[in-house]
């Protein structure tokens, strides 16, 4: 890679900025509006037990991803800590699985923006304006990160005020008994009728990408001033706050419905609630306020996932004129301008012709692959290094990275046969170029390195 391309980010991020990108990456309120269908059409008012299972996992993946991310600061992250500790094989496939997250996510929540935009006016297009407004955010995504830090902390305020909103709602109308938690409900050909308890695990896929997004402070460790202990607090404090939060929203907004019905069937259950309990104009307030939450949601994703794309480039995962390509830095707000391209450009195609649902349920089994991959890794890590700093040191270990392996693999037996099947057919092709090409040349191609520019 040439020497104007092969630039380094600029270390503009302090502890508090690095934590709000975190926490819009996770994005508890549009996490929760956009995904929140999807649990629901799944398993009904079982989702809070999907939910709250699915919360207990994200923590101890987050325990892992704590320490492992502070031992490897870097914005390559998961794929490098995989490759790492792992090998290059199995690394290659995390990024791989990694760069795919980074289509598919911030398409997911944009396709929110289309579908909020639809509720306020029914003439909108959903896949148009999902479009229009991803290709609006990757523009935003080119500025200078604590330039975006701050947009996103201004989002995450209002984000924050609307979902206490919804919580205190569901808290102060309380509609439906304990007995829809006991004994769950799902929307069945227009009826509420029982609900497997397969229905459940299949769910839970759908909650952890809800909570997902607190790796991200992992991906910006390039960006931070700081130790490397920082980059373990982040991803541990953004998990333990987007899961309450979003828990919590959960469950309220469930119980303070009045029409269970109804509300199982809405593409926009939480702020159907808020209108029926406060009438029209806060429902509008709320839905402005939720498309706040998923534009900052969508920011903050596409800043995180450009950093990805980007590293792979400067890691020279593919062939020359793409390295370059991809590896190159704006030489004014010094962030990885093509590389955002590529993933605001891709992703507003795939808003333009993808449903909700789909990418809700696809993105969702990469990431708990992905998660498995990180919890063996933090298992393999302390047994092969043991020795090594680790400036954040997970607590109960390993009994964290057994729970995310149990309950990934409990959870992917119940997953759609179509999507495990596309990611294996990747995994596949991914493999054949990695044997073919990259391992040919294992010190000039695909070389990930760690900047280990922190203190510990």
């Amino acid at each position: 890679m040439s020497d104007s391309n092969n630039q380094k980010l600029e270390r503009g991020l302090g502890f508090k900025g690095l934590l709000s990108l975190a926490l819009s990456d996770i994005t508890p309120m549009a996490s929760l509006l956009v995904t929140a269908g999807a649990v629901l059409a799944l398993s009904g008012t079982a989702g809070v037990w999907a939910f709250s299972l699915g919360c207990l996992i994200a923590i101890t993946v987050a325990m892992s991803m704590a320490e492992l991310g502070s031992m490897y600061p870097t914005a390559g992250g998961l794929f490098f800590i995989v490759n790492k500790v792992l090998g290059r094989p199995i690394g290659f496939l995390a990024m791989i699985n990694y760069v795919l997250q980074g289509i598919f996510i911030p398409a997911t929540l944009a396709l929110g923006i289309g579908t909020y935009l639809h509720s306020l006016n029914s003439s909108i297009p959903v896949n148009a304006s999902s479009a229009i407004g991803m290709a609006i955010i990757t523009i935003l995504a080119v500025f200078r990160i604590h330039v975006s830090a701050i947009i996103v902390t201004i989002c995450l305020a209002v984000e924050g005020i609307v979902l206490a909103l919804i919580i205190g709602v569901g808290l102060f109308n309380w509609n439906q008994p304990l007995s829809i938690v006991t004994d769950p409900v799902s929307l069945q050909d227009g009826k509420l009728g029982s609900v497997a308890g397969a229905a459940i695990v299949a769910a839970i896929a759908s909650s952890l990408f809800s909570v997902n997004g607190y790796d991200s402070a992992i991906n910006f460790s390039e960006e931070v001033k700081g130790n490397a202990r920082s980059i373990g607090r982040a991803v541990m404090y953004s998990a333990l706050v987007g899961v309450a939060l979003e828990l919590t929203a959960f469950t309220f907004g469930l119980f303070g419905t009045r029409d269970l019905g109804a509300y199982l069937a809405s593409s926009t259950p939480f702020t159907d609630s808020v209108t029926t309990a406060l009438g029209e104009n806060a429902g509008q307030a709320v839905l402005v306020g939720a498309l706040f939450a998923i534009v900052n949601a969508t920011l903050a994703i596409t800043l995180q996932f450009a950093r990805v794309l980007w590293a792979s480039g400067r890691d020279k995962a593919w062939p020359n004129p793409i390295n370059e390509f991809l590896g190159k830095v704006h030489p004014k707000f010094r962030s990885p301008w093509a590389a955002t391209l590529v993933i605001g450009t891709v992703a507003t195609v795939f808003c333009a012709k993808s449903s909700l649902i789909s990418t809700v349920t696809f993105t969702a089994v990469l990431i708990i692959i992905l998660y498995a991959l990180i919890a063996i890794a933090a298992l393999v890590s302390r047994v092969k290094n043991k020795d090594a700093e680790r400036p954040f040191k997970m607590m109960f270990w390993p009994i964290p990275p057994i729970i995310t392996i149990l309950g990934v693999g409990l959870t992917l037996t119940k997953q759609k046969t179509s999507d495990l099947k596309i990611i294996l057919i990747i995994a596949l092709v991914s493999l054949v170029y990695y044997f073919l090409y990259l391992n040919r040349s294992k010190h000039s191609r695909w070389v990930p390195h760690n900047p280990a520019l922190m203190d510990k």
